[in-house]
């Protein structure tokens, strides 16, 4: 769509020619041309050329501007979604300016924080908001930050407007001038208080069970009910996180032990196994309960937060030494032959033997179970699956053992 200023341009520089030639015209009637092309001077013959080109160069310079106009509309466009994304975004934003001040949040941060925007934007320093800890951490960091350019995965507490800590994540990038100078940050604040509570509820029942160890003078029968008890509750815990999953660990724990029977696998191996595979899911107890249960597909983010399980399965049980020897199998039992898993990317014979085991009990109970985004399949048909991907992401003898099983443990 053509603007009114760019056709008024057009418009100009062909009447104005035509204006003249028309003039020309009554002054000198048969004479005209003669006169156009061989006027009395020079500075005639310039201006008379002018005439004979103007209508054109009006006509790009009309072109330019409307081109201009709609340069200007498509950035007012983008600028008016960026501003909506911004402004509506599942987690807080703020930028922060050279000196530390806040130079603008979006509304979520808004929010969050329990302040209005007149009270924050040009008005308070991100350290006025910050806890003595966090002050330390952010002079420690943000002159660094403006060197490097970005920051990842800084956590402290921002003080809310009522005096309440709200404990947060910051990942930011920063934004420089021509010459170099830092202007700004754009930063991602996300609240973590839910992580952290469950984090602490997580901290205060292993310091319970170390306490109970260090008090109590047990008998290798009562260390053993404990440890088994431990476990226990870890699995309850674990199933009380979404209906769908409820048993999902038990039944992984007696494909698998069918699984290294049938290939001959020792009895402490076994019993290894037996504890990898009840705990093998431990990690999502940090997975938001609302993407376990999840109708719709996963986005992309919400996708590598149920990734990161094994990793978070790992930390949770480092702590104690009776379970050091299942932490690479926990870490590694998504991991894929063909070097395709995670979190490692590990291949083949990288990935510990008892992993690969439950990685194809695991697989088939989770085709063998309904899910919120949908229905079970068969045990044939899942059994069809692994033998489809063995060699790529299943350890083809491990598939190959557990088809010999699958009638005497599953079908029959």
């Amino acid at each position: 769509m053509k603007s009114k200023l760019a056709i008024f341009i057009i418009l100009s520089g062909w009447l104005f020619s035509i204006t003249y030639f028309f003039i020309e015209y009554l002054l000198y009637r048969n004479y005209t041309i003669r006169h156009l092309f061989q006027p009395p001077d020079i500075p005639h013959l310039i201006y008379h050329m002018f005439l004979v080109i103007a209508p054109i160069i009006f006509t790009i310079a009309g072109y330019l501007v409307n081109e201009r106009n709609k340069l200007l509309d498509a950035y007012r466009e983008s600028e008016e979604k960026y501003r909506d994304l911004y402004q509506n975004a599942p987690d807080g934003y703020h930028s922060i300016g050279p000196d530390g001040m806040i130079l603008d949040v979006n509304d979520k941060w808004l929010r969050m924080l329990g302040y209005k925007r007149e009270e924050i934007a040009g008005k308070k320093k991100l350290s006025e908001l910050l806890t003595d800890e966090g002050k330390k951490i952010f002079h420690a960091t943000f002159p660094e930050f403006k060197k490097k350019g970005f920051l990842e995965n800084i956590e402290y507490d921002l003080i809310k407007k009522d005096g309440a800590r709200l404990p947060v994540v910051i990942n930011a990038t920063a934004f420089y001038d021509k010459d170099g100078n830092y202007l700004k940050s754009r930063s991602i604040v996300r609240d973590i208080a839910e992580i952290k509570k469950r984090e602490e509820k997580l901290i205060m029942s292993q310091s319970a069970f170390f306490n109970m160890l260090n008090d109590l003078d047990l008998s290798y029968k009562e260390l053993r009910m404990l440890y088994e008890g431990l476990i226990s509750s870890f699995i309850s815990a674990l199933d009380a996180k979404s209906a769908w999953t409820k048993g999902h660990s038990e039944r992984v724990t007696n494909y698998a032990i069918s699984i290294a029977k049938e290939m001959g696998l020792k009895d402490k191996d076994i019993e290894t196994l037996r504890t990898a595979a009840l705990l093998h899911d431990i990690g999502k107890l940090g997975t938001y309960d609302v993407i376990l249960d999840k109708h719709e597909k996963l986005t992309d983010e919400e996708a590598d937060l149920i990734k990161i399980h094994p990793v978070k399965g790992e930390e949770i049980l480092r702590p104690i030494s009776q379970l050091k020897d299942i932490l690479p199998i926990i870490r590694s039992h998504h991991e894929r032959i063909d070097g395709m898993g995670y979190p490692d990317g590990l291949k083949n014979g990288d990935i510990p033997f008892l992993a690969r085991i439950i990685a194809v009990a695991d697989t088939f109970d989770s085709m063998t179970s309904d899910r919120p985004y949908r229905p079970k399949a068969t045990k044939e048909d899942a059994v069809s699956e692994l033998k489809k991907y063995s060699g790529t992401q299943f350890d083809p003898e491990v598939v190959e053992a557990f088809s010999n099983t699958i009638t005497k443990y599953v079908l029959g």
